[in-house]
């Protein structure tokens, strides 16, 4: 019993609050966030629809849904979102300066952080994050790179916060 107590204790310290959680924790369900998504050297890009369905003191349930030339892109998908992760999931995450950004006709001082991360393919993943308090979530603008292919960016068009 005792042993199960020390390890629980363990793995209860390694873990840390998720950022991804905390953007959502002072919004209530109801409120969303809509972005439009590009990609480099494609013509075609879409809108994601994010809503927040529910959220307590252990996760977020939010649900995305896509539009791709006009049309919904299938079902909507849920995601939880735990409020916290393990502390190595943050590894390689950088706060970067303060920035102004362009976002839904409205100029952000948004925070910066950066993420490198070598995949299991052996491929690296580079993620640009600018994050304004005022939209559920947090995300303004989003841009990813993975190694050998065009860069992703979603930026916010508008939200709606509850």
């Amino acid at each position: 019993m005792l042993f199960a107590m020390v390890l629980c204790s363990a793995l209860l310290q390694d873990q840390v609050d998720n950022p991804e959680y905390k953007g959502w924790k002072s919004f209530k369900p109801g409120s969303t966030v809509t972005y439009k998504f590009t990609r480099e050297g494609s013509p075609q890009g879409g809108e994601q629809k994010i809503t927040l369905k529910s959220i307590d003191e252990q996760e977020a349930v939010i649900e995305t849904d896509f539009v791709i030339a006009g049309k919904g892109a299938g079902k909507p998908t849920e995601r939880k979102i735990p409020a916290k992760v393990a502390a190595a999931a943050g590894q390689g995450m950088k706060d970067g300066p303060e920035e102004e950004i362009e976002v839904a006709g409205k100029t952000l001082k948004c925070r910066t952080r950066e993420f490198e991360k070598k995949l299991e393919s052996g491929k690296t993943m580079k993620v640009k994050y600018w994050g304004h308090e005022d939209i559920p979530g947090m995300a303004a603008k989003v841009e990813t790179v993975f190694e050998g292919s065009a860069k992703m960016t979603m930026i916010a068009m508008q939200w709606e916060k509850k």
